[in-house]
């Protein structure tokens, strides 16, 4: 088989049905028909494939990892089987209008130097209905609705703004890809994923129109937070702040990233891991020495717990060794 301009990628886990259904269908049903798409399944058991075999489509093809991958390494290996030029990702509830794949596709075809293209999108409930008002809130906060459509040539500072959803209206250059992608990502791929492509160099196309849908609802990424996503954002940030093309916002870069570490020590400590609550308040005091750094330092040792000197030297150990 010829291998397809447009691979989308659909990394499940315990999938409604309903929101899988109408994810798949969005995309099989795009004016460029001219794809494959990998359904890359982390539930416990494989009962999706049934959904994902009802469709009856070559260009369909589903995965069940055993043992589950995590949201990451389910996206990371799942590229590398990709056999687009281009790939984009596709949330299992979130939906792709019909002419997004054409519209994008078309534009890295005509700008070479993009190594991505985006859109803006808009935001659904649960049920798909959409949210006007909070589509219009979410484009503005975050930078899309005075950000002129077309080529990017530097796109560092809607990097560091967070302008290009990567998860909910994207494609990019498979070949842009890094060798090696960070393992403890987590659920902060996508900004991972974002910052990756901006040091290849390359400019990115922005299309005005909204082309996707993010469905919001209590249950996605997004919404839950937890420490996992709090880390992956915090080694992304901190990486930021050590790269020299990124130096105009590296102060921005060590708050954000002093600020999701902070997070961490809270969860940990809220989880009864002492030590790491300790490491991780460090790691955000030395990103920057902030009020709320130094009390996390502080204070959290003066709980019994956390007390023993013993546990203080695990802890600096553990920073020297990941710092």
């Amino acid at each position: 088989m010829s291998a397809p301009l447009v691979s989308i990628v659909i990394a499940t886990y315990r999938s409604r049905h309903d929101h899988l259904l109408a994810a798949i269908g969005s995309a099989l049903v795009q004016s460029m028909g001219d794809i494959e798409i990998i359904v890359s399944d982390d539930s416990p058991d494989d009962a999706l494939s049934e959904l994902v075999a009802s469709f009856h489509d070559e260009r369909l093809r589903y995965r069940h990892n055993a043992p589950a991958l995590g949201v990451a390494r389910n996206h990371w290996l799942s590229f590398g089987e990709a056999r687009g030029e281009f790939i984009v990702i596709l949330n299992h509830d979130d939906w792709l209008a019909p002419s997004f794949v054409e519209r994008l596709a078309s534009a890295l075809q005509a700008e070479p130097q993009a190594v991505l293209a985006f859109c803006d999108h808009w935001v659904i409930d649960v049920d798909g209905e959409r949210l006007v008002a909070d589509t219009e809130r979410n484009t503005a906060a975050w930078g899309r609705a005075q950000l002129g459509r077309g080529l990017h040539r530097s796109f560092a500072p809607l990097v560091a703004a967070q302008t290009i959803p990567m998860a909910m209206g994207a494609m990019f250059r498979r070949a842009a890809l890094p060798a090696v992608l960070p393992g403890d990502a987590g659920p902060a791929y996508d900004l991972w994923l974002t910052y990756l492509l901006c040091r290849t160099g390359g400019a990115a196309w922005y299309e005005s129109e909204r082309l996707s849908a993010w469905r919001t609802h209590a249950g996605n990424l997004t919404h839950e937070g937890g420490l996992e996503w709090l880390h992956g954002t915090a080694t992304c940030w901190a990486a930021m702040a050590r790269d020299g093309n990124f130096a105009t916002f590296r102060q921005l870069a060590r708050r954000r990233a002093a600020e999701s570490f902070n997070g961490c020590a809270t969860r940990s400590w809220a989880h009864g891991q002492r030590v790491r609550c300790v490491h991780y308040a460090w790691k955000s005091l030395v990103c920057s020495p902030t009020v709320k750094a130094v009390a996390s330092l502080f204070m959290l040792p003066l709980l019994p717990s956390c007390w023993a000197p013993e546990r203080w030297a695990r802890g600096a150990a553990i920073v020297r060794r990941s710092s």
